[in-house]
């Protein structure tokens, strides 16, 4: 049975997954997949996991993509498709607080991913708690100049590589406790949490929604209705 999540548990109370993805294009719902998949869970306010995968998407991989990630279609060649991996993925996850930069891109393509899986995101994580670094800067800094990369240097972070699914994963997590340790870090409550982040969100994604990346720094994720 998936786990319940109290709003009054301070975060270090809680498993957090720290979730980050690279994809072969912008989005889950017309077709593209996800090439790797990166998670830093997180117990105690300490790290005590890492999972990194490259995915077979089983589709072409340009060289745009190449060009913003470095990852290859040669790469990825005879790598897990995502069914595969989900068993060593998903003891990461599972029970935690889910946290990623401009969250609802990476949820779209996992959820789809899951689904053609038949193992459907919701069925198989429960209605966990979600929290987005993008929505936590904006509302600290308001919009612009929140991409990951330069978001962490306005905080003083070095990120360690970026456009790579752990080296994200390693870097939001960073940027997620410089972002609430002014209003009480990891004794923060799940609700206040919430409240920083200006309202709850959960491993719910409308049917028929699609989510498509856009500049993080120039508007919001649009989710258009189908």
């Amino acid at each position: 049975m998936p786990p319940r999540f109290s709003l009054i548990s301070r975060l270090r109370e809680t498993p957090i997954a720290f979730v980050d993805v690279e994809t072969n294009g912008c989005s889950a719902a017309w077709g593209d997949r996800v090439i790797e998949i990166g998670i830093v869970r997180f117990e105690g306010g300490q790290a005590v996991s890492e999972y990194q995968q490259l995915i077979d998407p089983r589709r072409r991989i340009s060289p745009q993509i190449t060009r913003l990630t470095g990852i290859t279609a040669a790469m990825c060649l005879g790598q897990p498709i995502f069914a595969q991996q989900l068993p060593a993925m998903i003891p990461h996850i599972q029970g935690a607080i889910v946290v990623g930069h401009n969250v609802r891109f990476d949820l779209s393509f996992i959820s789809h991913e899951m689904e053609r899986s038949r193992m459907p995101m919701e069925e198989t994580l429960g209605k966990a708690p979600v929290l987005d670094t993008l929505r936590l800067a904006r509302k600290r800094f308001g919009r612009g100049g929140n991409g990951l990369e330069m978001l962490s240097h306005r905080l003083g972070i070095q990120p360690d590589g970026a456009h790579r699914a752990l080296a994200d994963a390693k870097t939001t997590s960073l940027v997620f406790q410089e972002l609430l340790s002014p209003v009480g870090g990891w004794d923060l409550t799940l609700a206040d949490a919430f409240f920083h982040q200006g309202g709850p969100m959960h491993l719910q994604l409308s049917p028929k929604s699609r989510v498509v990346r856009v500049p993080e720094d120039q508007g919001p994720v649009l989710q258009v209705e189908v």
